[in-house]
Parts: structure tokens; C-alpha cells; sequence
């Protein structure tokens, strides 16, 4: 059972619902969809497809709704001599309009119309991540002329880096509001807020959810120097994080990316929020049938490191191997987590928590009686999905089976390492609780019978911030039938602690 989870971008190649199907088989366990392309409509046929495959394939599936942002895109492209795009050689002089049209004969527009007015000569301006680079050497009143240093194709909508000029954009565009109506009408799990640049802009953004009536979890995406500045704040902000690699790695040295990479992880794990590796992860598999082997090192350290997920974009959205991304992907996890499993993990988590300090308490005493007791399994009840984030945080060698009667939070468990989230509804008391989960854990084969599974309760089963005790079982040992109203849980061996 694979723990760390992988994040899927959606697109044309993965929009069928038997497809889709197979992609949580081979192993996603949310699906990312790119506001940044296609319409609304359009989405909403992929999310219609997104749930047909996920009641098919029977576990929650999590949708995490990505936002623009403000960022500068080129505008739509000619396809020339079948490139798919402009070729421009190193060289060659590149015209940038403020009036939009489509580009061709090395003239193009943007999505920022006074982009022209922010930019001065000697600009450095880079487009799909610095894949093409070019320099701004004439400023006219509607145009900039721009010399390429870095060659390449030119295609509709792709990103400008702008990493010498202030640009004057919002947080949050129109574009963005209208994506966030959707995704509230819709009933997202995530959303990703991108170029954070400080903690503002998610209060803005939750204010306005919280207005609309929604919860919706912010994942705050890092790729702005001025984020990496106030990083504790936009943590404490968020609901998680997103290390977005791609306009990191032209926005600070390319050569720090690695070890922001590592520290927003660390960080992410103390204050016991899920955090997503994203961006050239499995880049190569776009057009070929195997990684490179930097590839599989990467998704790896990532995993190393205690992220919670990896992403996978154009491999899956548009590349020609979607499936076998995926595969790989997981069969990374699943070679790295073998390992780590045979390393006796002897720290203690770091999660030190700021609000649910009696959580963290209980998480790290789990953990303790893991490691002493080497329990094969540990089973929470988790109503809203709370608990078992910060559970995530304890990088357990073993499956962390989350019960809740509440469909939305299942989903949203689907991005927490190593859980399993499962329905259930609430019982009537705790011992039916304990023979359901016994039941469960046979059927399941999740752990065999006369092992001894960590149980983690609350003295008001349904209710959140109840957690207050934890119960060491026996699997299929002397516990009455689930549904018997009068069975009670002994006290002594199996009744470790209360609190």
C-alpha cells in the first residue's frame, strides 16, 4: 500500500471516464485541474468524468482546483510550418504588442496589456519556465523589441518570467473569481492559489470563500522570491503548500530551488500541513515511455524528504504516456517507502502545532507506542479530515486507516501521506466503533489476526476537536459483534490511555 500520494493534472489525455478509471488503478489519488487552460465548461465535463471514474474505481478521489494567478501569458500563437508554435533561433528579433492578435511572423501579444509600459531595455524576459529567453533592447509607446538568446517554439498561452521587473498585477484576477465560483458551485476539495506573495493574498481569497459559504482548503503555491520571505506566515495561512517548481527556478537561482525545496518541507511538516512536490517530475515521459534516471532520483528525495504527494502535469495532461507516468510515479513510492521501511525511523516527529495542541500530543504518543510495539496498523476517526493531517505528519512506516461518515472530508484525506481514508458511519458508541473496525481491518486483510492495531478515539464519535483517547486492540480478539449496544470496551491492556 502505497502512502505517498500522486497528484494527476487533468487534460485531453486523460478525459475519458475509462481512462481516468485506470489512472486511479495505476495509483492518482487527486486530479489537478489547470484553470490556466481550457474553459469552464470544459472542466466541468472533466469533473463530471472525474466522479463517474471515482465511484467506478470505489475510493475518494480528491479535485484540487488550481487558480491563474496573475500570471503573464502569451496570447494565442499561429502553429507555423507544423512546429506548433513560432520558431524563434537565438538572434532573432521578437516584436511584443500591446494590442492582442494572433502571433506570427515573429510579432506576438500577451494577457498584459501594459506589460509594454512595466518593462525597460535591458529587461531580461523569459517564456515556459526559461525554456526561451530573450532581452528587451527597444522600447517603443506599443511594442518592445526583444532579442532571443535562447531559442526555441513559441505556443499559445505559455508563461512569462519577468525576474528584473515589478509588474503591477493583483493577487487575484478576474479570472480567478470567476474559477473560484465554480470550484464553489462545484464542490472542489482544493484550491491552489498561485504567485502567493503574501499571506494577504490568502486571507483575501478566504474571506471571499467564507462569504460564499464555503471551506474550501487553501494550497498556498510557492514560486515567487517575495513568498520564500514571508514563508511562515503564508504557512500559517494556507492549508498547505504547493513547491512549484517551474517559476521558482527562473524567479530565485536556480541552484536554491533544491533547498527551498527541502526547507518548505521541513517546515510544512512541523506545522502539520500537506505539501505537493510539483513540475518536471516525470518531465521526459511527456514524449518518451521511460524517465531519465535524474527523474526517478528526484520523485525520490522528494519522498525522502517527508512530502505528502508528487504532481505529475503535462505527463499526464498532455503527454503520451499518461498511464505509465503514473505507474512509474508509483512504482518510485513504492521502491523508496520499501526502503524507508527497513530504516528504523527512531526521531521523533517534529509537529509542533500552534492550534490543536492536544492533537499533536496524542499523534506523538502514537507514534511512541508504534515504535515500540512495531503495531502493523493505526485507525483514527476523523470527522472533518483535521486529525488525520497532522497523523500525516508522523511518517509512519505503515497505513493509517481515517474513518468518517463525511464524504467531503474522505476526499480531501486522499492528499494526506499515508492515509487511508475510508467511509463508515458514526456508531452508536465506542464499542461498536472497535468491533466495526475489527470487522473491517479481517475483511480488508489490513492486518492479521492477533496483531495488536493503535486506535485513536474521541469521547463524542462525529463531533470534531473530541479526540481524547487511545486504544490498543487485538485483531479478532474477545471483542463483541459490531452493532451490540451493550458491549463495553474493558479497561487495562486494551484501554492504554485517556485523556
Amino acid at each position: 500500500m502505497i502512502r505517498t500520494k500522486i497528484v494527476a493534472t487533468m487534460g485531453p489525455a486523460v478525459s475519458s471516464v475509462d481512462v481516468l478509471t485506470r489512472l486511479f488503478e495505476a495509483g492518482a489519488d487527486v486530479c489537478r485541474l489547470n484553470f490556466s487552460h481550457g474553459t469552464l465548461d470544459e472542466h466541468a465535463i472533466q469533473l463530471r468524468n472525474i466522479r463517474e471514474a471515482a465511484a467506478k474505481f470505489g475510493e475518494p478521489i480528491a479535485v484540487l482546483g488550481d487558480l491563474s494567478g496573475p500570471k503573464i501569458r502569451l496570447g494565442q500563437v499561429a502553429d507555423e510550418n507544423g512546429t506548433g508554435g513560432m520558431l524563434i533561433d537565438v538572434g532573432d528579433e521578437l516584436v511584443m504588442q500591446r494590442t492582442p492578435i494572433v502571433g506570427h511572423d515573429r510579432r506576438v501579444s500577451t494577457t498584459l496589456p501594459h506589460l509594454v509600459d512595466d518593462i525597460a531595455v535591458g529587461d531580461r524576459i523569459l517564456i515556459e519556465d526559461g525554456a526561451l529567453r530573450f532581452v528587451c533592447t527597444k522600447k517603443l509607446p506599443d511594442e518592445l523589441h526583444c532579442t532571443c538568446t535562447v531559442g526555441g517554439v513559441l505556443k499559445t498561452a505559455k508563461g512569462i518570467n519577468l525576474p528584473n521587473t515589478a509588474i503591477n498585477v493583483p493577487a487575484i484576477t478576474e479570472r480567478d473569481w470567476e474559477s473560484t465560483h465554480w470550484a464553489i458551485a462545484n464542490d472542489l476539495d482544493y484550491l491552489a492559489l498561485s504567485f502567493v506573495r503574501s499571506p494577504h493574498d490568502l486571507q483575501l481569497l478566504r474571506e471571499h470563500l467564507a462569504n460564499n459559504g464555503s471551506d474550501i482548503p487553501l494550497i498556498a503555491k510557492i514560486e515567487k522570491a517575495e513568498a520564500i520571505k514571508q514563508i511562515d506566515a503564508i504557512i500559517e495561512a494556507a492549508d498547505g503548500l504547493m513547491v512549484a517548481r517551474g517559476d521558482l527556478g527562473v524567479e530565485i537561482d536556480l541552484a536554491q530551488v533544491p533547498i527551498v525545496q527541502k526547507d518548505l518541507i521541513r517546515r510544512c511538516c512541523a506545522a502539520g500541513k500537506p505539501v505537493i512536490v510539483a513540475t518536471q517530475m516525470l518531465q521526459s515521459m511527456i514524449e518518451q515511455a521511460s524517465p531519465t534516471r535524474a527523474e526517478v532520483s528526484d520523485v525520490a528525495n522528494a519522498i525522502f524528504d517527508g512530502t505528502d504527494a508528487v504532481m505529475l502535469s503535462g505527463e499526464t495532461s498532455v503527454g503520451k504516456f499518461p498511464l505509465g507516468a503514473v505507474h512509474v510515479m508509483n512504482h518510485i513510492a513504492e521502491s523508496t517507502e520499501e526502503y524507508l521501511g527497513q530504516t528504523e525511523n527512531s526521531r521523533e516527529p517534529a509537529v509542533k502545532l500552534k492550534t490543536m495542541p492536544l492533537s499533536g500530543a496524542v499523534a506523538r504518543g502514537v507514534w511512541a507506542i508504534v515504535q515500540e510495539l512495531k503495531s502493523p496498523l493505526v485507525v483514527i476517526w476523523s470527522q472533518t479530515g483535521a486529525t488525520a493531517r497532522i497523523f500525516a505528519k508522523l511518517r509512519l512506516n505503515l497505513p493509517i486507516l481515517a474513518l468518517s461518515s463525511d464524504q467531503r472530508a474522505l476526499r480531501r484525506m486522499a492528499l494526506q501521506y499515508g492515509v487511508v481514508p475510508t467511509p463508515m458511519p458514526v456508531p452508536r458508541d465506542m464499542s461498536e466503533l472497535v468491533g466495526a473496525i475489527d470487522k473491517l481491518v479481517q475483511e480488508k486483510k489490513l492486518a492479521p489476526a492477533g496483531s495488536r492495531i493503535v486506535i485513536v478515539v474521541a469521547s463524542a464519535l462525529g463531533t470534531p476537536g473530541t479526540l481524547n483517547g487511545i486504544i490498543l486492540h487485538t485483531i479478532g480478539d474477545g471483542w463483541r459483534s459490531a452493532g451490540n449496544a451493550d458491549a463495553t470496551i474493558p479497561l487495562g491492556a486494551d484501554a492504554l490511555m485517556k485523556t
